[in-house]
């Protein structure tokens, strides 16, 4: 018996479901031990579908998440969107090559990655509001890295729980 491919209403559901969840841990307050290592969990929750699902989360997708994003914590308009626009088309042009990958290799990858969007975000902010790059600004990205594999396997089994296809 082969595993029924769900409706693009369960893709929609499950998407929100972990968007919303990355958006409540970006929300609350890290412990202060790893604050400056708190990863970005909304970059983090794109790239996996963006990897995962390249033909139904694409740059739009990125943009109104980060647009939500900066109407939710105040920031200046389009920095986030573009920057989240910019990762997703990254990850949707290298599914393929990053598929073959194990999680362990794509460790790296999602740090390069993440790593882009951070740089790309921090200049245009440093454009629009005279914020300054940091060594603190890049900590995040380490976090990001260590939670990858636990994060796709989490993510994993909510696909597999709803049945997605990887379409």
């Amino acid at each position: 018996m082969s595993p029924r491919r769900s409706s693009g209403l369960t893709l929609f559901w499950a998407f929100s479901a972990s968007i919303f969840a990355a958006l409540v841990l970006s929300i609350l307050p890290p412990p202060q031990l790893i604050f400056y290592f708190w990863p970005d969990w909304v970059a983090l929750v794109l790239f996996y579908w963006a990897l995962t699902t390249p033909r139904r989360i694409g740059p739009w997708v990125g943009f109104l998440i980060g647009t939500l994003m900066e109407v939710l914590f105040v920031r200046s308009f389009g920095v986030m969107g573009f920057g989240l626009a910019t990762l997703v088309f990254t990850v949707n042009r290298a599914h393929l090559q990053l598929r073959v990958l194990s999680v362990w290799q794509q460790i790296i990858v999602v740090g390069l990655f993440i790593g882009i969007f951070k740089l790309l975000t921090g200049w245009l902010y440093g454009l629009i509001s005279g914020f300054t790059l940091s060594a603190e600004y890049f900590y995040s990205l380490v976090g990001c890295m260590v939670s990858w594999p636990f994060l796709f396997i989490l993510l994993q089994e909510l696909r597999r729980s709803v049945r997605l296809g990887t379409t």
